[in-house]
């Protein structure tokens, strides 16, 4: 049942689906067929371990109380005894039926989204909120070469989602799901334009103990003490520093080195 309008991955929306109480058989065969089916649904479908946009659970798992329904994510039931309320695919699964009710779970993630980040943009215009990366996100954001460049752009500085527009090209929509995103999984924070938030060296992120871990070439050291030993370093080294040391030991008198 294939969608002659399903877009190319990088311009559909990206959300993500848990797994749990499902055989190991069952997950490994779910997971395949959302594999296989990317280039036919609407959304791309990403696997995470918790806190996703879709919870994927099998029928021997309790049903979550009613009142709970509204706040966790949606919950789609895999197995043979179909729940009380609530999504349901029975099992052995067939690639149409995943492949439908996909896009319809999809089209109530993405509606809802819609709703918080429509609030969510109007809070934050009126509270001249900016977003600020806390650190690199996780490749499983980065797919595509938008992504790549909106993260840049919010490494470099931070940026209301009007600026991130403006400088990376993209639409409006593919912002807002991308910060939606990142918030998610904790990779950014809102901070108030009007310089309330703390800020370091002019750089635009907040001051930390380690702060080149936002870029995807550093890796935070490990134990809580040596997480500070880059930063102490990067302070002190001062521009010409190496020019004068090679001065010192006679290295600069034939002329400077290529």
């Amino acid at each position: 049942m294939s969608s002659p309008a399903t877009l190319p991955r990088g311009r559909r929306p990206l959300l993500s689906f848990s797994v749990e109480g499902l055989p190991a058989r069952d997950e490994l065969l779910f997971k395949s067929l959302v594999r296989l089916l990317d280039h036919r649904t609407q959304q791309h479908w990403a696997w995470q371990v918790e806190g996703a946009d879709l919870r994927v659970v099998g029928d021997r798992l309790p049903e979550p109380p009613a009142e709970a329904d509204d706040r966790s994510a949606p919950l789609l039931t895999i197995g043979e005894n179909p729940p009380s309320r609530g999504p349901f695919l029975r099992l052995p699964l067939h690639a149409d039926a995943l492949e439908t009710m996909l896009n319809r779970l999809g089209a109530m993630v993405i509606h809802a989204r819609e709703l918080g980040l429509a609030a969510s943009r109007d809070r934050a215009a009126e509270r001249g909120e900016e977003y600020r990366l806390l650190r690199w996100p996780s490749l499983a954001l980065l797919e595509t070469t938008m992504h790549m460049k909106l993260a840049t752009l919010l490494a470099s500085r931070p940026a209301s989602l009007q600026a991130l527009q403006q400088r990376s090209g993209a639409s409006a929509q593919e912002c807002a799901d991308f910060i939606a995103a990142l918030e998610k999984a904790g990779f950014v924070t809102a901070s108030n334009s009007s310089g309330n938030s703390s800020r370091s060296d002019g750089t635009g992120f907040a001051a930390s103990r380690a702060p080149e871990s936002i870029w995807p070439d550093s890796q935070a050291s490990t134990g809580s003490d040596a997480s500070l030993v880059p930063t102490v370093a990067r302070d002190t080294v001062q521009p010409g520093l190496l020019a004068r040391i090679r001065s010192r030991l006679g290295l600069l008198a034939s002329g400077p080195r290529a």
